[in-house]
């Protein structure tokens, strides 16, 4: 078992995870990451190592004082990747990688891996276990932010599910923009590789997969534990 920490854009995730399943999940700031740490060292007694996918900032006096409790291993780009990595970049993401390492158990089939978080990931992976890359788009915070920042008059809002199509107030109209159009690009991608790949198999994950998942009337369902099943897979050929 090791403790796999995602520090994302605007959250970090604590839990304990071993080949079956994912333990204590949790969600914590920096004030009180260290302090959450040390009660996984002593909830879980035989928890020696941690492994680290990081794309947001922590402060680096935390990461130190992690070494101090465990033995540590970060997701860099020369980490060793269980999948073939066709990405033409030396810049992808380590909660890509981690995401794809998650969804390696689906070798034989092509999958669709659909992050919806700060940003909204498409990352494509075929029957060979080769990954080839997919695209990258604002996730619904950042187009309410947007809408509100760059405007004069458009207030900050919400995702709420469940929109009607035609809004009727300037709240409705942006919710109504806002997450249908959301939910339209991601019915649009899943249509365009399923013409490409009839047998695709479609991974949803992420903050807001379960409100996206509820939009698209259950034709989905939300994966919430892949980037931390990827953390330990990759943690796992790298020890």
């Amino acid at each position: 078992m090791i403790l796999a920490v995602d520090i994302g854009n605007t959250a970090i995730k604590l839990a304990v995870v071993d080949d079956v399943s994912v333990y204590d999940l949790i969600r914590t700031s920096q004030e009180e990451f260290i302090s959450h740490v040390k009660s996984f060292c002593s909830s879980y007694p035989d928890l020696t190592d941690a492994c680290i996918c990081q794309v947001g900032k922590i402060d680096i006096k935390l990461l130190d004082s992690l070494e101090r409790l465990l033995n540590v291993t970060y997701i860099t780009k020369d980490s060793k990747l269980p999948f073939s990595n066709n990405y033409q970049s030396d810049s992808l993401g380590n909660d890509r990688m981690a995401l794809v390492a998650g969804a390696v158990k689906n070798k034989g089939q092509n999958t669709l891996i659909i992050d919806a978080g700060t940003c909204v990931t498409y990352d494509f992976i075929d029957d060979t276990n080769t990954y080839h890359g997919g695209a990258i788009s604002p996730g619904l915070r950042l187009r309410f932010e947007s809408l509100h920042n760059f405007t004069k008059n458009l207030p900050l809002l919400q995702p709420e599910p469940n929109q009607q199509l035609i809004g009727n107030t300037t709240s409705t109209s942006i919710q109504s923009g806002v997450v249908n159009g959301l939910t339209f690009e991601i019915k649009g991608m899943v249509k365009k590789y399923k013409k490409q790949h009839p047998d695709l198999n479609v991974i949803i994950t992420g903050g807001d997969a379960d409100l996206l998942v509820k939009q698209m009337k259950n034709r989905f369902f939300a994966t919430p534990f892949l980037m931390l099943y990827g953390i330990h897979n990759i943690y796992k050929i790298n020890s």
